[in-house]
């Protein structure tokens, strides 16, 4: 029961996986403005945990961190300014004294129902496609419309937590210690799943008949993406009497050489 690779061990170590993912998310979010370059690490290490990838959280978030900073803080910024402005608009609605027209009401609820399924894409998209802002604001609605079922489940589980702590506060302990890092956990599991069909797609276009890609044409959803670890896709070797990562392409360039 109590070996290494027992189904036992193996639980608890990614339940401690999970409460370390949150720890870090929680840390690198306190300055506030960093909380979407901390949302596309933890999704980034969420990815590879679901996939029993990971090897040094710590440090495969402080990676994906730094990568992912510039862009991760203009798309947070950028909803910081959309998510004020609808509850500005709903404070004016409940607030105002003002009668409005129920059709007004349900376009705004329609609106935020929209806003949110595509928000639950975009820091996913960010940690696992290399994309211009832009572009990834723009898939996670694409993506967000063309799975709605996901869309709308990948929104009840961030959704969760906020009821169980509503009707017993007393699990708000267990939300501290890990309920973000689980969540990003349950929704890069369901996420891989969807984002499958896309990134095999960008494969067979990498990898076209002639073995070039046209830069000029449209193939779909992710016509400008790339995936992220294409090129930084890191293995060990032994160099110089110890152990040392480098990334995988190195290697191919090296064999080629040696050719």
């Amino acid at each position: 029961m109590f070996k290494l690779d027992s189904p036992l061990m193996n639980f608890l170590n990614k339940v401690a996986d999970i409460m370390i993912l949150n720890l870090l998310f929680l840390v690198f979010s306190i300055p506030v403005f960093t909380i979407g370059a901390a949302f596309s690490a933890a999704y980034y290490m969420g990815f590879k945990m679901v996939k029993n990838e990971e090897t040094y959280i710590v440090r495969g978030f402080w990676k994906a961190f730094k990568e992912n900073f510039k862009q991760g803080t203009a798309i947070w910024l950028i909803l910081l300014v959309v998510f004020g402005v609808l509850v500005a608009d709903y404070r004016i609605i409940a607030y105002s004294g003002i009668e409005f027209a129920q059709w007004i009401r349900i376009a705004m609820t329609t609106v935020t129902v929209v806003v949110l399924m595509g928000v639950v894409f975009m820091f996913p998209l960010q940690a696992r496609f290399i994309n211009p802002v832009k572009n990834t604001i723009k898939n996670a609605f694409l993506m967000a419309l063309s799975h709605l079922p996901t869309a709308f489940l990948l929104v009840v589980v961030y959704a969760v937590p906020l009821v169980f702590l509503y009707f017993v506060p007393q699990i708000l302990p267990v939300i501290i210690v890990m309920g973000f890092g689980l969540v990003i956990y349950i929704k890069s599991f369901l996420l891989l799943r969807v984002f499958k069909k896309y990134e095999d797609a960008l494969a067979d276009r990498s990898q076209g008949a002639s073995g070039e890609t046209d830069s000029g044409a449209d193939s779909g959803l992710f016509s400008e993406s790339d995936r992220i670890e294409r090129e930084n896709k890191m293995v060990k070797v032994f160099r110089n009497g110890k152990f040392v990562e480098v990334p995988e392409s190195s290697l191919k360039n090296d064999t080629n050489d040696q050719k």
